[in-house]
């Protein structure tokens, strides 16, 4: 008769064992998910690039860092035009091809992003290699590149333009302001043709936006 306490016990203790370690699965579960709502909110779902919302993310890290960091925002030339040749599933494919370049010519010290349709970033920890980045990223997009159109392969040719800007958190407070002075820059890269790069400078491209205004 004594054992039955005793078997009772045993029950008692495996069932508590077996709900802790139950809600501990749970838990974890949860957190996982949690982690990977969080990565899939920074996540671009076309090319697996970090979204707008991801490089804001990077840029506020770098803020509390408090260190200077380059942007490089990249626009590819005559999409439309693309488009209308091609169609959008066309688009698709260079976009998801042009995002795999990004990140192949990227420093380890680099993260590419999507912000747009056919507009990307880079943040770059180093601002004194920003002009030679920016230069290799157009020259590998320019590469000629394969997609597929009717289940036949095509090869395409596309350009893109680049504007760098550099901010210094010490100096600059306003994170917002890289990717305005990054997107004047590229604007005025565009203006000199395809394929080409330019660095903010607000003497020289504040006087082209009020040229352009006139």
């Amino acid at each position: 008769m004594s054992t039955i306490p005793a078997v009772l016990a045993a029950i008692a203790i495996t069932a508590v064992i077996t709900y802790v370690v139950s809600r501990r699965r749970t838990a974890a579960r949860g957190c996982t998910a949690i982690i990977s709502a969080g990565h899939a909110v920074h996540r671009d779902d076309l090319t697996g690039l970090g979204n707008r919302a991801g490089f804001d993310a990077a840029l506020a890290d770098v803020a509390r860092q408090r260190r200077s960091v380059a942007v490089i925002l990249v626009n590819l030339d005559g999409a439309r035009a693309f488009v209308s040749r091609f169609g959008h599933r066309a688009l698709d494919q260079l976009l998801v091809l042009t995002a795999g370049r990004l990140q192949h010519v990227a420093a380890a010290d680099a993260s590419a992003f999507r912000l747009r349709r056919d507009e990307f970033a880079v943040v770059l920890a180093d601002p004194a290699d920003a002009t030679g980045h920016a230069a290799r990223v157009v020259a590998a997009v320019g590469e000629p590149t394969e997609i597929h159109l009717c289940g036949r392969p095509i090869t395409v040719g596309v350009t893109a333009c680049a504007g760098i800007a550099t901010i210094a958190p010490h100096t600059d407070s306003d994170r917002r302001l890289a990717l305005i002075r990054a997107n004047r820059a590229m604007r005025a890269a565009k203006a000199s043709g395809r394929g080409q790069t330019a660095r903010f400078d607000a003497a020289v491209i504040c006087g082209l936006d009020s040229g352009q205004e006139r």
